[in-house]
């Protein structure tokens, strides 16, 4: 054996990989450089327009991916939790639970020692809205520090009565994980510049809030939801925008509702077709009656 001969390519291959990690390195930091000029210069077009972000945008992030949510028979779970005989089943993975005794909630911390204290895993869930009249209060669950916007309904519901105790509630628990390869992340100004490039926000507009949640936006295949990570942009506190945190695609939540709802009746123009010759072929028969 040649040591010496070994010796030098063992030495040439260090070279090379020293040179090869420094340039990554190198293009890294340039990359970084150019994408912190290009912030501040849009930064001082957002001053020139007088458009403020009114809230601190969420903590940058170089890769991200969709997840999958699949949901998860919680049955055994919550009846250890909340007592057997307290315990219904329901469609979809649904549990329902009724309280021996009701809960009072007259604030955001009776409501987290609710959900730490009487639902299976509450800690995972996030309010989303409180539906006064009827006495509900929904939520979304959490992907790690970010809430999941699941397709129709909300893994938990809280039915209040009208002393604002809790009655009884549904719930239902997905579990996630990551679909695909990461992919670079969407700055949070860079979703912001879609919004200006576009003419959704202009002069003397508010940015009130940014925040990254993953959507499913279309009916789950199977059992699975598919759900994209995307900005919650709220502008002057009453347009919701989503800007997608991979592609930069810009939907509006009621776009994605009309969507939702072509999807769920497909073949209502089909229908309507239909209708009319089945009306049409009944003419035709209570004419030739008449004929006979």
């Amino acid at each position: 054996m040649d040591w010496n001969r070994t010796k030098t390519i063992f030495i040439i291959t260090f070279l090379l990989l020293n040179a090869f990690l420094l340039n990554e390195i190198i293009e890294k930091r340039n990359q970084s450089d150019l994408n912190v000029r290009a912030q501040n210069t849009f930064e001082e077009r957002l001053n020139e327009m007088n458009v403020s972000v009114t809230e601190e945008l969420p903590e940058e992030r170089d890769e991200i991916s969709h997840i999958v949510g699949e949901p998860l028979d919680i049955e055994e779970e919550v009846r250890n939790q909340a007592g057997e005989e307290n315990v219904s089943t329901l469609d979809n993975n649904f549990v329902e639970v009724t309280l021996e005794d009701p809960y009072a909630v007259s604030n955001e911390e009776d409501i987290s020692n609710f959900l730490n204290q009487q639902v299976w895993n509450g800690s995972e869930y996030e309010f989303d809205r409180w539906n006064s009249e009827d006495g509900q209060m929904f939520f979304n669950q959490m992907y790690e520090e970010d809430t999941v916007v699941t397709y129709e309904e909300n893994p938990l519901v809280l039915f209040l009565n009208e002393d604002n105790e809790v009655e009884s509630y549904i719930q239902s628990y997905l579990e996630f994980e990551e679909e695909g390869k990461k992919k670079d992340m969407l700055a949070p100004y860079g979703a912001i510049e879609r919004l200006v490039n576009d003419g959704i926000v202009s002069y003397n507009d508010e940015v009130n809030e940014v925040e990254v949640r993953y959507y499913s936006l279309f009916p789950p295949e199977g059992t699975a939801q598919v759900l994209a990570p995307m900005y919650s942009i709220e502008v002057n506190e009453e347009s919701e925008y989503l800007v997608n945190a991979i592609g930069g695609t810009i939907r509006t939540l009621q776009e994605v509702s009309e969507e939702t709802e072509a999807i769920e009746n497909p073949s209502a123009e089909e229908g309507e077709g239909d209708s009319e010759e089945e009306t049409e072929n009944g003419q035709n028969e209570e004419n030739e009656t008449e004929e006979e």
